[in-house]
């Protein structure tokens, strides 16, 4: 492996990390993009997980909690497997977190001013419609629709 090439790969990461965070396959298909063979490719990843600049555990935690209020976790999930977070790490971190669906939608009708027993029937498909494509299961939004009407 050639000392310098791996140095230059291990700087281009630290330089996209100052950016924003990525996942180790975004970071993996950056550097050799850039031209990087396998060998330095590697061992900058190497470099920059074991001095935890690189940790789809800890990325795949502050994603969560950044979209928690707008995206289901159906919507999460898929999103941190297109970005090469796998299952197995970000399952762990979906149970940690204990979310909540019902009150995922519920805050969404609120901010959608969805109005509970006023609301006609049109608009209520309409305000299903809208979470159905967003990710939510049609138990959730049905048990949030009955709770709004309370």
């Amino acid at each position: 492996m050639d000392e310098k090439e791996l140095t230059a790969a291990k700087n281009k990461g630290l330089y996209y990390l100052q950016f924003s965070a990525k996942t180790e396959a975004e970071m993996r298909k950056k550097l050799a993009e850039q031209g990087y063979g396998p060998a330095s490719v590697d061992g900058a990843v190497m470099f920059l997980k074991e001095y935890h600049y690189l940790d789809d555990t800890e990325y795949t935690r502050r994603f969560i909690e950044r979209n928690l209020k707008k995206k289901s976790v159906r919507q999460m999930r898929h999103e941190l497997s297109r970005k090469g977070v796998a299952r197995e790490v970000a399952d762990p971190v979906f149970d940690e977190a204990g979310i909540d669906e019902v009150g995922q939608v519920m805050s969404l009708l609120e901010k959608r001013r969805y109005s509970g027993r006023e609301a006609s029937f049109e608009e209520r498909r309409r305000q299903a419609a809208y979470l159905s494509q967003k990710g939510f299961s049609g138990e959730a939004i049905r048990t949030a629709f009955a709770r709004m009407e309370e």
